[in-house]
This record gives C-alpha cells, sequence and structure tokens, in this order.
C-alpha cells in the first residue's frame, strides 16, 4: 500500500510540472500583440507595427498546426513535422549571404498576404494591417 502511494504522488508531482510547463509556453504566445522582430529594432520605421493578436488570429482562422507559420524549409522543400517556434523570422531570412532587411520585410508580406488572399479572409492592403502611429 506505501508503494503504491509513492506511485501516484510521484506521478501527481510529474503530472503538476507538466501542467506549469504547458501553461507557461501556451501564455507565452498568448501576450503576443504585435508582428515584431530584433531585426526592426532601433531602425527608422516606414509603416507602424502591425497589430496581431496571435492566439485570437490562429483561432479565427482554424491553424492548429504551428508549422503553418513557424514553418522550416530545406533543399527548396518545407519540412513536414518541424517547426521554428521560438525563433524570429530573422534567423533564417536574413541568414543568406546578401540578405537585406527588405527580404525580410517581403518574407512577413509573403507569408501573411497570400494566407489571407488564398483564403479570402484578412487584410492584404497596407494599411488594413499597419494601423496607428509610427
Amino acid at each position: 500500500m506505501k508503494q503504491y502511494c509513492k506511485i501516484s504522488l510521484l506521478l501527481a508531482v510529474f503530472g503538476f510540472i507538466g501542467i506549469v510547463f504547458l501553461t507557461i509556453s501556451t501564455e507565452a504566445q498568448f501576450h503576443i500583440t504585435t508582428v515584431e522582430d530584433s531585426a526592426f529594432s532601433g531602425k527608422e520605421r516606414m509603416k507602424p507595427a502591425v497589430p496581431f493578436y496571435h492566439d485570437e488570429h490562429n483561432d479565427a482562422a482554424g491553424i492548429y498546426d504551428c508549422s503553418t507559420c513557424h514553418h522550416v524549409w530545406e533543399d527548396g522543400e518545407k519540412l513536414e513535422y518541424t517547426d521554428s517556434i521560438g525563433m524570429e523570422c530573422s534567423a533564417c531570412h536574413l541568414a543568406e549571404p546578401g540578405a537585406t532587411e527588405m527580404d525580410l520585410i517581403r518574407a512577413y508580406h509573403l507569408q501573411c498576404r497570400t494566407c489571407h488572399l488564398e483564403e479570402k479572409s484578412g487584410p492584404i492592403l497596407c494599411a488594413e494591417c499597419h494601423v496607428g502611429e509610427k
């Protein structure tokens, strides 16, 4: 009986720890309110940052596969079951020799605008995304 109680207690502790880590990782995305990348920090923006509420957007769009947006490409092919969560877009999109901030901006626009056009939903014009003050 004592052994059963110890195992139950151990499982309860590990379960609690798992729930805490899951909650923390989920909450980290919940607080995202704008599209940001450190590659843009300290630079004069031509347009204001794009308001973006990560979880609300994905719930409304029915996006449940993180790699839909947080993708990884290798040799011109999108890798299945692989995502880039925790990485900034600039980590890859500015990694190529000769890549510029404009290449990064183009990547953001292609990712978001292309999906909005394909789904016939969501903003596609500059002022529909870049709202607010600079």
